[in-house]
């Protein structure tokens, strides 16, 4: 049985992101982005991280969705959908009557597909020019 809580450690986080391909992060960059993020969620099967999603935002109006990872063997089972879902209703829960929130993301490539499902849209369309990223910095 899948259970979600807001809690995961320094090991799991990083296994995770090894498990679908992405750099790990040292001790510090963990401690300050847990630390920082607006809002987590850890998908468990038992005490087996399997899935997560995080957000980060400026507590106005903005609101990014970053780190939405699957474990491979868990993928297909809906556990993205459900993190996903979660970070929807806590952007929802954020705002008050009248009020607006942006909610951005950087898609892996060929995830978009599952994205869109949440109404998020591929740039550029509108007024809205392309999406932009740095190069991955590193010492």
């Amino acid at each position: 049985m899948i259970t979600y809580k807001s809690e995961i450690t320094f090991e799991d986080y990083n296994n995770l992101r090894m498990l679908v391909g992405w750099n790990t992060i040292t001790k510090r960059q963990f401690d300050n982005a847990m630390k920082n993020s607006s809002f987590f969620t850890v998908a468990y099967d038992g005490d087996k991280a399997v899935g997560m999603s995080r957000g980060v935002g400026d507590g106005g109006y903005h609101l990014m969705l970053v780190d939405v990872i699957v474990h491979p063997d868990y993928q297909g089972q809906g556990i993205g959908r459900e993190v996903v879902s979660q970070f929807m209703k806590y952007a929802d829960d954020s705002i008050e009557s009248g009020e607006g929130i942006s909610l951005t993301l950087l898609s892996a490539y060929g995830k978009e597909k599952f994205y869109e499902k949440f109404g998020f849209h591929i740039r550029p369309v509108g007024k809205e020019g392309a999406g932009m990223n740095l190069k991955y910095v590193k010492k």
